[in-house]
């Protein structure tokens, strides 16, 4: 059995079942919602553990029942099973009696508590069988992928290194701060936490220690610190920007890459055509102090007559199936469909192809994406290459996740050729 103390009654249980129902029946995205940024680190880390572990919860529970669960029910059973299987620190008396009493609190039948109860109350007495159990299952079942992704992966680069990475993105992922050019004229690496470990490839970036709030980074508030993982830093590694030079971030939001460009470059418009997504870039660049740098909500589309070849380099982080960041984002493997794959793909190439008046000849385009699928990467980029004759391939990269102990990411330069 687990060990630590009990805990009180609290809203912590009822705050992520309802932000996992709410996936289970929107696709709300849990750490999108209005209520993420109030919620405990427990609440968090119990969403955050049945989302990752999702496909063994659900292995678990066919396993130890005779019939399917209702979808009311399987929050509160992934949120028990979880604790008792899978969470260190929580005694499972404890688990038990406060997951079963925010099921009563949610309105579920007597019945399905009773059915939920004796669930519980078995896999505390089967907890090391149920454990074994798991480990002789296929490895969609054991590392709680979609069997969809687990034969892509498989098929691309082969069984060893496809179960590299469904191991890594089943550990939990940590977070990485990137001091700023304003950071270092604060001096502010002088008040890291002693656990913070420097990036081996980019001394830039820290590890912070679990639990370590990000926001007590010392100067955070005044722009010291961006919170982004080291593989964000390839695509503007790739641009090769130069102090002067007209840069375009054209799917800027968050705005991670559009504050390392920023440090290198005065002249950046920050494009993406969601308005709310331009509000929170526009205060992620305030908060760094990138005064300097133009925000517009607007279609890569409808630059072309207002900016004919205008730049010297243009970023091109597309939208994508997110493949490399499951570790970070395991809610997204939950939601990869073909069709999904093939419309994101048409889209990719249109933005390329959008994209080319904007570019001043002999200019840089570099295309990057945090997928690892190869339609959306190597072939995404020849396909549209062997149709545009006037570009060249200079450079591109796939990094897989867990490769360099990071999210997994793709980019590619191409250059537009001068007449």
């Amino acid at each position: 059995m687990n060990s630590g103390s009990s805990p009180s009654t609290s809203p912590e249980r009822d705050q992520a079942c309802r932000l996992l129902s709410d996936w289970i029946r929107k696709g709300s995205i849990p750490h999108e919602s209005g209520d993420w940024n109030h919620c405990s680190a427990l609440t968090r880390e119990l969403v955050w553990t049945c989302l990752r572990h999702k496909g063994a919860l659900d292995a678990w529970i066919e396993h130890l029942s005779n019939r399917a669960p209702s979808h009311h029910l399987l929050p509160f059973l992934w949120i028990g099973l979880s604790q008792l299987l899978l969470l260190d620190g929580i005694p499972d008396h404890a688990a038990v009696h406060e997951t079963i009493e925010a099921a009563k609190r949610a309105g579920i039948p007597p019945p399905q508590i009773g059915f939920a109860n004796a669930l519980f109350r078995r896999c505390t007495r089967e907890h090391d069988i149920l454990l074994q159990w798991l480990n002789e299952q296929s490895p969609e079942k054991r590392y709680s992928h979609p069997q969809v992704m687990v034969e892509r992966w498989k098929k691309s680069f082969g069984k060893e290194s496809a179960l590299e990475i469904l191991r890594w993105n089943q550990e939990r992922s940590f977070t990485y701060a990137r001091l700023t050019t304003r950071g270092k004229q604060l001096k502010a690496e002088l008040g890291l936490p002693s656990e913070a470990t420097t990036y081996p490839d980019r001394p830039d970036f820290y590890q912070l220690p679990r639990g370590f709030s990000p926001s007590e980074l010392p100067d955070f508030d005044q722009g010291a610190w961006y919170i982004q993982d080291p593989s964000t830093a390839m695509p503007p590694e790739f641009m090769h920007v130069e102090s002067g030079e007209a840069v375009l971030d054209a799917c800027a939001a968050p705005g991670g890459k559009t504050a390392i460009l920023a440090e290198q470059s005065d002249h950046v418009l920050a494009c993406d055509p969601n308005p709310k997504r331009c509000e929170r870039l526009q205060e992620n660049l305030d908060r760094l102090g990138h005064v300097a740098v133009e925000v517009r909500a607007i279609e890569l589309a409808g630059l072309t007559v207002s900016h004919p070849e205008a730049f010297d380099a243009i970023l091109l982080d597309v939208p994508c199936s997110n493949t490399g960041v499951y570790q970070r984002r395991p809610d997204a493997k939950w939601n990869f469909r073909r069709k999904m794959l093939t419309e994101l793909v048409q889209l990719q190439y249109h933005l390329l192809t959008s994209a080319v008046p904007l570019l001043k000849p002999g200019g840089r385009l570099v295309y990057s994406t945090c997928s690892i699928e190869e339609e959306e990467t190597t072939r995404q980029v020849q396909n549209w290459l062997s149709q545009h004759p006037d570009f060249r391939l200079e450079k591109e990269r796939l990094l897989l996740p867990g490769e360099k102990n990071c999210d997994g990411a793709y980019a590619a330069r191409l250059i537009k050729k001068s007449d």
